[in-house]
C-alpha cells in the first residue's frame, strides 16, 4: 500500500471555539481550561464549581474538582 505523506505549510490560529490541553498538564489549573468556561458562560450556560467538601478523593487523596453546568434556557426545566 502506498502511504500519503503530507508537509504542513500553514499553521492557523486556534478557533475561538477551540480548546487545547497538553497530556501531562492539570486541566482545571490551565489557563486554557479557564478560557473554555468563559466561552461557555459567553454562550449561555451557567457553569458553577461544585463545593470541594462535598466531592470525594482521588487514589492519591487528592480532591477532585467538579462543575454544574446548566444551559440558560433549560434554567427553568432544571428546578
Amino acid at each position: 500500500m502506498k502511504s500519503n505523506r503530507y508537509i504542513i505549510t500553514e499553521i492557523r490560529e486556534r478557533r475561538s471555539n477551540e480548546f487545547l490541553f497538553g497530556c501531562s498538564e492539570r486541566v482545571v489549573a490551565s489557563s486554557e481550561f479557564q478560557r473554555l468556561l468563559a466561552y461557555m458562560r459567553e454562550h449561555g450556560f451557567i457553569v458553577n464549581k461544585i463545593d470541594e467538601r462535598s466531592l470525594p478523593t482521588d487514589a492519591h487523596s487528592d480532591r477532585l474538582v467538579g462543575y454544574e453546568i446548566i444551559h440558560e434556557r433549560n434554567k427553568d426545566e432544571e428546578k
